[in-house]
C-alpha cells in the first residue's frame, strides 16, 4: 500500500489589515482549487494552538505576510531556520510571547511523534499591514495567484 503524502496548508493573518490578510487570501484562493484529497486547508491558527492542528500531517505550508524592507509581492520561500532570521508578522504569539519555531521546536521536544519535518513557510512582502481593508495592495494582491501555484507545485 502507497502512503499519501498528508499535507496541511495554514493561512495566517488579519483580513482587515489589508496585506496582512494575504495568507488568509491565498487559503480562499486554495478553496477554489481542485485539490487533491490529501491536502487539508486551516486559517486563524496562532501560539499553541499549531501543536494540536498538525499532529498527523507529513507535510506543513504556512502562508504569511512578512516585512523585511522587500519589494511589496515579493514572496519568500522559508525554512523554520530562515524564520528565525527574518520572523514574519505572526511569528509571535500574543498570549505566549511565544514565535513559531519555538512553538514548533517545543513541539518537537514534548511530542517528537506528532511535529512533521517537512514545514515550509511561503511568505509575501507586504506594503502595508496597518490600513483597515479586506483588500491586500495592489503588489501584495498580483502575488496571491503566484502563491497558489507555488503551493500546488509544493503539493
Amino acid at each position: 500500500m502507497i502512503h499519501k503524502v498528508k499535507v496541511l496548508i495554514i493561512g495566517i493573518g488579519n483580513l482587515l489589515r489589508s496585506d496582512d490578510g494575504v495568507g488568509l487570501h491565498v487559503i480562499e484562493t486554495l478553496r477554489k482549487e481542485d485539490l487533491s484529497d490529501n491536502v487539508d486547508l486551516m486559517d486563524g491558527l496562532s501560539g499553541l494552538d499549531i501543536l494540536d492542528v498538525i499532529e498527523g500531517y507529513d507535510r506543513i505550508i504556512i502562508i504569511d505576510a512578512i516585512q523585511t524592507g522587500g519589494e511589496p509581492g515579493t514572496i519568500h520561500k522559508l525554512s523554520l531556520e530562515d524564520l528565525k532570521a527574518k520572523h514574519t508578522l505572526h511569528s509571535y504569539s500574543t498570549h505566549l510571547n511565544m514565535d513559531f519555531p519555538t512553538v514548533l521546536e517545543l513541539g518537537g521536544k514534548l511530542f517528537p511523534e506528532k511535529i512533521p519535518e517537512d514545514i515550509t513557510i511561503i511568505a509575501v512582502e507586504a506594503e502595508d499591514i496597518t490600513t483597515i481593508s479586506d483588500k491586500c495592495t495592489p503588489q501584495v494582491e498580483k502575488a496571491v495567484p503566484e502563491v497558489v501555484q507555488l503551493i500546488k507545485k509544493l503539493i
